[in-house]
């Protein structure tokens, strides 16, 4: 009986001991995954897809989830434009792929349309900056393609 007990435990233990290295093997690939996971510092340029003339420049903070979800936050008036919700997906090893929306308003706050940008964003290897371009498709309130732009952006990590 006494042998049963002690083969038991040993079983037990070797159980737990594959457990944690399954789950420390999973979180490290899932590091390797999840590269744009954090808050990153971004600088934002808007250009005329057609003749590359900038229309703006601008600084947000963007923040990448786990599970694929994001935010992003612009450094302009609240007034006219809100915050972004997006989600991302990796494509291969440092390249992501971006979609997010945001809600546009006058100057005396009605919402005049959204806009959806499709982003894609390649981190360099020690996932400190990132680089990405877009296309931006600017709609009004009845869900019609009123215009676009081309966005392109640079990023660093928030530390």
């Amino acid at each position: 009986m006494r042998i049963h007990r002690e083969l038991s435990k040993i079983f037990l233990l070797g159980a737990f001991i594959g457990v944690v290295q399954t789950t420390l093997l999973a979180q490290s690939d899932n590091a390797r995954q999840n590269r744009i996971v954090g808050v990153w510092d971004v600088q934002n340029t808007v250009q005329n897809c057609d003749t590359g003339a900038t229309l703006s420049h601008f600084r947000a903070l963007h923040k990448y989830e786990l599970g694929g979800t994001a935010q992003m936050v612009p450094a302009t008036n609240p007034a006219v434009l809100s915050p972004h919700v997006g989600v991302w997906t990796e494509q291969e090893k440092n390249s992501y792929q971006l979609t997010f929306k945001m809600f546009r308003f006058d100057a005396q706050g009605a919402n005049i349309g959204w806009i959806v940008v499709h982003a894609n964003v390649v981190i360099n290897d020690d996932a400190t900056q990132y680089a990405g371009s877009a296309r931006a498709d600017t709609f009004d309130v009845n869900g019609n393609l009123t215009g676009e732009s081309c966005p392109s952006f640079t990023g660093v990590r928030l530390e």
